[in-house]
Order: C-alpha cells, then structure tokens, then sequence
C-alpha cells in the first residue's frame, strides 16, 4: 500500500490539469473494467474480484475467483459481470449490484455470453455474443437464446469468426458488431496459411440475419474494435486500428451518418485506442489510448486532447453523462522495480475536462479520398474508393523491389464511391504496393495500400 501512495502522488501534478480525481481503493492490482451508475455507486474489475462502493469512497470485494472482464449494467438495479474463468462466465445481479448470481442453462451449465448489449430503453430484451454466435434474452437476461449463427465469409473454406463488440442503439432490431474473419487455406500436410480480415456485420431484424459489410470502411487494414450508436442506427463510431506497415499499428476512428453507407475519418494516428464513450448525444465523446484522453464537442469535426503521463496506459472508461465519468489504467514502467506488477488507478472527471487549455484543440478533418485494396488477389487487383469531393486520381503498382510493373493515367472522379481495377493475371506470386495519388481542389493526398498476388 505504501508504494501505491508514492504512485499516486507521482500522478496528482500531471493530472491536475485534466481535472481527474484519483479515487482511493484499497487495491492498486489489475483493474479492467468500470461501470458506475452514479457518482456514488460504482465497479471496478480488479486482481482479486469485483470491487463496488454505494457511497463512493468505502469499497467492498465480491470474491468470485476471477477477474471481470466486463461489467454492464442496464439501469440502476440489472445489472451483468463477467470473468475469464469458471466457477461461472456471466453473473446476473437484480439489485443493484449488491448480490449477484450465476447465469445457466436449462441444464445447469453456464451460460458463455460474452459482451452484452441492450438498447436503450429496453429492460427485458438484450443481446450478447461470444466469438461467432448470438444470442437474445426476452426476459432481462434470466435465460439466453442462441438466435443466429455469423454468416459464412468464406463459403469454400474453413474459417474463424470471431466477434470483437457490439451495439444496439435505441431501435432494437438495428444493430452492428465488428468482427475478425479469418481464412484458413490448406496447404498440404494438415497445415494451413491463415488470411485474417476485418470488417462488421449488420443486422436490422434483431439478429435473426446479419449482413457482412464487404467493403469495409474502404480500408482493408482497418481492424474495427469498438463501436457506439448513441442516439439512433444512422449515426455511429467505430474504432480500431489500421495497419500501416508491417509491425506499424494506429488507431482510427470512424463516423457515420447513413448507417454505415458511407463512413468519414474523424481521428487518426493515434498509437492505441483503448476504449470510446459518447455518453449522450452523437456530438460529446471521448477516445482513451495510450497516455492520451481525445474530447469531441462537435461530432468529431475538432478534438481536444489531454496528457495523463507518457508512461501511463488507459484502459476502459465509463461516463455518466458528458462530465462526469470513469477510467481505469496501468501506471508507468519505472514502478515495476520496486514490485512484480503495474501498479493500476481509478479516475474520476466531474467537468468533462474543461480545465484543458484552448491551445490543445486539434483539428482533424476527414481524408479526401479512402481507397482500399484485397489482402490477396489472383488475376484482377480491384481498388475501391470513397470521394469527398470531385478530383483526379491516378494508381501505380509496384513489386516488393520497388519496380512499377502497372500504371493507371489519371482520370476524372466524382463525388462518392467508384473502382479501378488492374489486370494481374501475368503477375508474378508476390507481394505488391500500390500507390494511390489524388488531386482535388482542396489539396493532394498520397496513399499507399499492400496485396499478395496468389494462384
């Protein structure tokens, strides 16, 4: 406890700032995740269980011999947790989270939902999943349906889906999970190449059936994590991260404002997004990662951003509404030689950041033209774009030496979504870069995208 203190009193002159409360718990190991339902009643998933206060400063522990991973609640009284191990995968709490209960079948087993999701408004009708199933309660979570299985991706082959997270806004037949998909290719000997894709399926009769979004965000290295629908299907964020290169990862954020037609980059290359949060409406939001904490007033059109430390690390937020809210996090490596672990916080905003300075305000616009490229292709290499604008646009294709080996000249685009494709059929096997140049009146954008050539 001692060394907890020394931690936390490292943090308070940075934090001050940020406006953050460092709420004293009686642990300082492995916090994941925090729900409150006011500013006194409050849950953080920690080392050794569940950790809970109904006044905001007295803790008490609720043993259950894992750690929550996740903690949700639908109002002030259902509520649901769960772990990463047995005795039980999801608990069921109906006061409030003062008792809680094991979720099982009618046979007695326990029920393995994983994320959990009921729309607004709704107290008895909820979704879960857990890797490619999902599932429906009618009767606040007591019992779960298995609804529907994720569509094959990939009809001809042996696959992996597996669903990263989930959300049902206010209509609750409309709803959206990013998922990974992976391709297993056999290649002779029991063994197999794994071709891993990204992208979120969409369902809008509750599930019963769900639509694979085949384009993407047209960002084939986009791998969606998190998503939020506030208000309404139509207007929504997603958040993940991009592939750049090879062992080069950043995060994005996306918006959308027709249901996932069409989507806009609202915040980009940011080292690691840990959790997002519009608490709200779709203009008030916030984007954790790193030691950074992003604030949008404006529906992602401008964001204010805060230092927490350098060595630092958010984890999952929770917001009461859009001042008041929740973070858990790690504290810095340097720690880590005066114990076996890193030491964690709770922090605590009642002023939605306001006490940030005015010069921290970072403007980021949408990008001009997002185009994306298949992972892998074999006789035609597709490009696909998204305009914001009209302009010109032009393609090259080069081989992994860096040689052009095609040229597309530059020709006339309008506003909106079209294709170029190249002719790849006497291409070697290999790996390609394709660079993507663009000219508006607005400025000039350069891109470069990555395909492997197979047969």
């Amino acid at each position: 406890m001692r060394v907890f203190k020394i931690f936390v009193l490292l943090l308070v002159p940075l934090l001050l700032q940020a406006s953050w409360e460092i709420l004293d718990l009686p642990t300082d190991r492995g916090f994941t995740a925090i729900w409150a339902i006011n500013e006194q009643h409050i849950f953080v998933g920690g080392h050794e269980g569940l950790w809970k206060t109904f006044d905001g400063e007295n803790w008490s522990l609720d043993t259950m011999k894992y750690i929550p991973g996740i903690i949700y609640f639908v109002d002030d009284t259902l509520g649901f947790t769960k772990g990463f191990d047995l005795p039980a995968w999801l608990y069921r709490s109906v006061d409030g989270g003062r008792t809680w209960n094991a979720v099982q079948d009618e046979t007695g087993d326990s029920v393995h939902v994983g994320q959990i999701y009921f729309p607004k408004g709704q107290s008895f009708i909820g979704y879960g999943i857990t890797f490619d199933t999902f599932y429906r309660t009618e009767n606040g979570g007591l019992d779960w349906g298995n609804v529907s299985v994720l569509p094959d991706v990939y009809p001809s082959s042996e696959e992996i889906i597996t669903a990263r997270g989930i959300c049902f806004p206010s209509d609750p037949d409309t709803g959206y999970l990013p998922a990974e998909c992976i391709e297993k290719i056999p290649i002779g000997g029991g063994e197999y190449d794994y071709i891993q894709r990204d992208s979120y399926f969409k369902t809008t009769d509750g599930g019963k059936t769900w639509v694979l979004n085949e384009e993407g965000l047209w960002n084939d290295n986009f791998i969606p994590g998190l998503v939020d629908f506030p208000q309404n299907a139509s207007v929504g964020y997603m958040a993940g991260t991009v592939i750049k290169a090879p062992n080069l990862y950043v995060g994005y954020v996306y918006k959308t404002t027709d249901g996932g037609a069409t989507w806009d980059t609202v915040l980009k290359d940011l080292p690691h997004i840990a959790s997002i949060c519009f608490p709200e409406n779709d203009q008030v939001g916030y984007v954790f990662g790193d030691s950074l904490a992003h604030k949008t007033t404006d529906g992602g059109k401008t964001w204010k951003v805060a230092y927490l430390t350098h060595d630092s690390v958010w984890g999952h937020s929770h917001f009461l509404n859009n001042n008041v809210g929740f973070v858990t996090g790690k504290g810095p490596e340097i720690l880590l030689a005066s114990m076996p672990y890193y030491p964690g916080f709770v922090l605590k905003t009642t002023d939605g950041l306001l006490e940030i300075a005015e010069e921290d305000w970072v403007d980021v616009q949408p990008s001009l033209l997002e185009v994306s490229a298949p992972s892998i292709f074999a006789n035609e290499l597709v490009l696909r774009y998204q305009a914001r604008e009209p302009g010109q646009m032009r393609a090259s294709v080069f081989d992994a030496s860096g040689r052009e080996v095609q040229s597309l000249d530059w020709r006339n685009v309008n506003y909106g979504a079209g294709s170029m494709s190249f002719n790849g059929t006497l291409l070697p096997s290999g790996v390609y870069f394709i660079r993507v140049e663009f000219s508006s009146a607005q400025g000039n954008e350069n891109q470069t995208l990555r395909a492997v050539k197979v047969r």
